[in-house]
């Protein structure tokens, strides 16, 4: 009989396939991605941090993942020495194992404790503690208390970090509570796993819930291009298309109740038809008062801030880019970006960003964005943490206007956008000549990601990166002046 690990029962909880497919058809997986491999990293890296919240326990963690009876033996060994904190304490009984990530001892009782990089306690978490207190329990070693040690996101950096970036949820009596429902479950899968056969499981809503499923583009393979749960913020229409046998957006009857977007999605598929409300674009975009000044910030949200006076997953803005387009046709650029070590050598990074601003805006003229929320938030955060300079900050927040109403509303659609109103949507449509592809950085996520390795680094990781930056925000706000051109050359 097959044993499981306390990830793979959450996978069989989301989906029978998905277990199956770990154990039979694990060729069918694709690569890991950056994306995924960066969450892995950061839930290490939360992982020691905690750790070092209850310093100087005993590692348990296996040497080799395949042989894990030396760290259970160790693991009951400083149980019995009543060593005060274990580290990746290890446990197996009724045909699966966990590895705690602390055991702890605190006065005469014994708390497990399990960290995620969330902010909040959520449904899955439960399930895996739930499923780590029944091998516990069966294994003869029942923690008295059962944490889950969670990212605090109103902690406040202010020097060395300390242990009140973490919060500790008490979660015993629900682990507690769902022992049957483990018990049942475990077994039910165990079985399952016996049956040298793939499980018949349709798709479904479970897919990516609780997490993307690394067998998706197996199971899905029967979705066409363009399909019915590709609609503009769909919910459950696609799945209520698709149980009437419609897969393709081009075959939704006329009576299928869509709305605007949505329709010319329809339309572009069918007819190749494009979209433009002369007069509603006119009127949103005809007051605007020049110079226009089109603004984008970069940003970080570390789970574990790097600068004082921010929180846990705050987007701290490290660099913007401005274009100014005056009422001749006159553009000109502005641009900051943060010096990374200045995020540890006492100088104060929003500062200066806060004194570039000053010197690179006039007092009047509309400010242009993509998706204004995002941008006046920013501002009004630099105004609260500055409140010398609150006045000038909340001057430009009423000067914001954004493009991208213009496109989620459906004033102006092509074919080429799909079902995104995004800058990156809208571009390729537009002008298909204008490109990030000879860019070494191309996307936000990308710039983001290497903007906090080199702050962590204490400079730049790469002699050109700070050129690259740079280049890939100059390139955002280029493409509002070129969206905006091409709206005023249209209506």
């Amino acid at each position: 009989m097959k044993t499981l690990s306390k990830s793979r029962f959450v996978s069989g909880i989301q989906c029978d396939k998905k277990i199956w497919f770990d154990f039979y058809r694990k060729d069918l997986k694709l690569p890991t991605d950056e994306q995924t491999q960066a969450v892995f990293d950061l839930g290490h890296r939360i992982g020691i941090l905690a750790q070092n919240m209850f310093p100087n326990g005993k590692d348990a963690t296996p040497e080799d993942y395949s042989n894990l009876k030396p760290s259970i033996e160790n693991t009951q060994k400083w149980i019995y020495e009543k060593v005060e904190t274990i580290y990746e304490a290890t446990f197996s009984a009724k045909n699966a194992f966990c590895m705690l990530d602390i055991l702890h001892r605190k006065d005469e009782e014994v708390w497990a404790i399990e960290v995620k990089n969330s902010t909040s306690v959520k449904d899955y978490h439960l399930t895996d503690a739930s499923l780590q207190y029944f091998v516990m329990k069966n294994a003869g070693f029942p923690p008295d208390r059962f944490f889950m040690m969670h990212i605090n996101n109103q902690y406040v950096k202010q020097g060395e970090l300390t242990s009140e970036i973490f919060a500790l949820e008490d979660i015993t009596e629900e682990v507690i509570a769902n022992q049957d429902w483990v018990a049942e479950n475990l077994e039910r899968l165990l079985k399952m796993l016996e049956i040298n056969e793939e499980p018949e499981v349709k798709i479904g809503g479970h897919c990516s819930d609780p997490f993307g499923c690394d067998y998706a583009h197996h199971c899905w393979k029967h979705i066409p291009e363009n399909s019915v749960f590709e609609l503009y913020r769909g919910g459950n229409k696609g799945w209520n298309l698709y149980e009437q046998n419609i897969l393709k957006i081009d075959e939704i009857p006329d009576d299928f109740s869509l709305t605007h977007f949505q329709n010319l999605q329809r339309n572009g598929l069918q007819n190749n038809e494009s979209y433009i409300d002369e007069i509603a674009i006119k009127n949103i975009i005809s007051p605007w008062e020049f110079p226009l000044y089109f603004f984008d910030f970069e940003t970080i949200f570390p789970a574990i801030p790097v600068l004082d006076g921010t929180r846990p997953y705050q987007q701290v803005p490290f660099q913007y880019s401005l274009h100014i387009l005056d009422e001749y046709g006159n553009l000109s650029h502005k641009e900051f970006l943060a010096n990374p070590e200045d995020f540890s050598n006492g100088e104060n990074p929003l500062k200066h960003l806060v004194q570039q601003l000053k010197k690179d805006f006039g007092s009047k003229g509309n400010i242009v964005t993509y998706n204004q929320s995002f941008e006046i938030l920013r501002l009004k955060e630099l105004a609260q943490r500055f409140p010398e300079d609150s006045d000038f900050l909340y001057s430009l927040v009423e000067r914001v206007v954004d493009l991208l109403p213009v496109f989620q509303g459906g004033y102006c659609y092509f074919p080429a956008m799909k079902n995104s109103a995004s800058i990156k949507a809208v571009l390729p449509a537009i002008a298909p000549d204008f490109t990030y592809e000879n860019l070494e950085v191309q996307d936000g996520g990308a710039a983001s990601s290497l903007f906090h390795q080199s702050i962590e680094n204490g400079n730049f990781t790469d002699e050109n990166l700070r050129e690259n930056l740079l280049k890939y925000c100059e390139r955002d706000t280029l493409a509002m002046v070129v969206i905006y051109q091409f709206l005023m050359e249209n209506i």
